[in-house]
C-alpha cells in the first residue's frame, strides 16, 4: 500500500508541475519582483482552497530579496501582508531542538541523557510499551530530537477503535487541552519500533523536549524561547501561542488556517500547540532565524552538522535533529528542478528552507492543511523565477 501512495505522489508532483509551467511560461514580467508577486496572486485567484498566502526569499550574500502576500488573513477581510504573522507549525520542531542543543553546549543536558532524568515518571510512565516491555525510562534526548524513539504520535496515530487528536480537535473546536494530555495520549497508543531501531515522526517526542527544556532551564518554555532564541535574534514578532507581548496582542492577530474549507483557526489555541508546533512568527523572522542557524550563531558550525545526520523517514522527506532534508530523485527533478532543500515544513503548508545549491532562503505558508504537495509546488515556481536571467 506505502508503494501505491509513493506512486501516486510522484504522478501528481509530475502532472502539477508540468501544469504550472506551462502556465508561468505564458506570462511576460517587468522583473523578478513582479513575477513571484504574480505567482502569489494567481496561487489566491485559482486555487479555491487557498484563501493567504505569504512569502520570503533572501540570498546568502544579500544580493537579492523580495517580500509578498496575497490574499486575505482574516474573514473580516484584512488584506494578507508580508507582516502578517503565521502560525509556522512543526516548523516550531527546529526552534525547539535548536533550543536543545544551546543547552546540550552550555552542558545543562546531554543527547545520550535517558529522558527520566529530567522528567517525572508520572509524565512518562507506559509512554513506550513495546512487546511487553517497558522503555519509557531508557528513551533518550537524542532518539526524540530525531524521531527514533518509536514512541507514537499523539498528534495523527489512532488508538484501536478510536481517532487521532486532531479529529477531536475538529469535532470540539473550543475545548481545552493540555500539554500533558498529548504526552499521555501515548500510553493509550501503540510504539512504532524498539527505541534506536526505526524512525518515524511523532509530534510527541517534541512535546517531551519541551518538558525537557522547562527541567534543564528552570523556566517555562515560552521564557526560555524568548531567553536563547528570540530575543538574541533581535524577533520582536516571533512568539509561542498564548504567550504573546503586550505590544503583540495590540496589533497583530496570526491569518487565519483552513482544513479544506473548514477555518480551523481556533483549534490552533486549545492548549495543545507547544513545542511541536506552537511558534507563531512572520516570514522575515523566519529567515532571520534560518539564516543565524546556518551561519554559527545559534549553535556552534559542528553542532548545525549534527542536526544534519539525516536518515530515511518519509518519502521523499529525511531526517536529523528536528531539521528536513529534501532532494527528490533526478526522475522527477526533471519536471521539479528543485535543488536539495534544508529546514522543516508544517501541516499548515509552511515552510522554512535553504538551497546550499543557490545560497537561497526561502520562507511562506498558504494556510491550508489539505495538501502537503502546494507548498511545494509554490516553492518550485519561486525557485524557477530566482533562477531565471530576466
Amino acid at each position: 500500500m506505502k508503494r501505491v501512495w509513493i506512486l501516486l505522489f510522484i504522478i501528481i508532483v509530475l502532472i502539477a508541475t508540468i501544469i504550472l509551467r506551462l502556465t508561468c511560461a505564458q506570462q511576460i514580467f517587468a522583473d523578478k519582483d513582479d513575477e513571484l508577486q504574480y505567482i502569489l496572486t494567481e496561487l489566491v485567484n485559482k486555487d479555491k482552497m487557498i484563501r493567504n498566502c505569504v512569502l520570503s526569499v533572501a540570498k546568502g550574500d544579500g544580493s537579492f530579496s523580495w517580500s509578498g502576500a496575497a490574499g486575505f488573513a482574516d474573514q473580516q477581510g484584512t488584506p494578507m501582508s508580508k507582516d502578517t504573522p503565521v502560525c509556522i507549525a512543526s516548523i516550531t520542531k527546529m526552534y525547539t531542538a535548536s533550543l536543545i542543543l544551546i543547552l546540550h553546549e552550555k552542558g545543562l543536558l546531554s543527547l545520550d541523557d535517558p529522558i527520566s532524568k529530567y522528567l517525572p515518571e508520572k509524565l512518562i510512565r507506559s509512554i513506550h510499551v513495546y512487546e511487553s516491555r517497558d522503555y519509557s525510562h531508557e528513551i533518550t534526548v537524542r532518539q526524540l530530537l530525531s524521531h527514533t524513539s518509536g514512541v507514537p504520535d499523539y498528534y495523527s496515530e489512532k488508538p484501536e477503535n478510536g481517532k487521532s487528536f486532531f479529529e477531536l480537535f475538529l469535532e470540539e473546536p473550543d475545548k481545552m487541552w493540555t500539554v500533558e494530555d498529548t504526552i499521555r495520549r501515548a500510553a493509550e497508543l501503540k510504539p512504532n519500533f524498539h527505541p534506536g531501531k526505526g524512525a518515524s515522526y511523532s509530534d510527541t517526542n517534541f512535546q517531551l523536549l519541551g518538558k525537557i527544556i522547562e527541567s534543564a532551564t528552570k523556566k517555562p518554555l515560552h521564557i526560555a524561547y524568548e531567553q536563547y532564541i528570540f530575543h538574541p535574534l533581535g524577533l520582536k514578532h516571533t512568539w509561542l501561542t498564548g504567550h504573546p507581548t503586550e505590544k503583540i496582542v495590540k496589533t497583530n492577530a496570526p491569518a487565519d488556517i483552513f482544513h479544506s474549507d473548514i477555518n480551523i483557526s481556533q483549534i490552533r489555541n486549545n492548549g495543545t500547540y507547544w513545542a511541536d508546533g506552537g511558534i507563531i512568527s512572520t516570514v522575515n523572522e523566519m529567515i532571520i532565524f534560518l539564516k543565524a542557524l546556518n551561519n554559527g550563531k545559534i549553535v556552534k558550525k559542528d553542532t548545525l552538522k549534527s542536526m544534519h545526520d539525516w536518515h530515511k523517514l518519509e518519502f521523499p522527506m529525511q531526517y536529523g535533529y528536528g531539521t528536513m532534508y529534501f532532494k527528490f530523485p533526478g526522475f522527477i527533478n526533471v519536471f521539479m528542478k528543485l535543488p536539495p532543500l534544508w529546514g522543516h515544513s508544517g501541516s499548515t503548508g509552511s515552510f522554512l528552507y535553504y538551497s546550499e545549491d543557490l545560497d537561497l532562503f526561502i520562507a511562506g505558508t498558504v494556510n491550508q492543511t489539505a495538501s502537503q504537495m502546494k507548498p511545494f509546488m509554490l516553492i518550485s515556481k519561486v525557485i524557477k523565477a530566482i533562477k531565471s536571467d530576466k
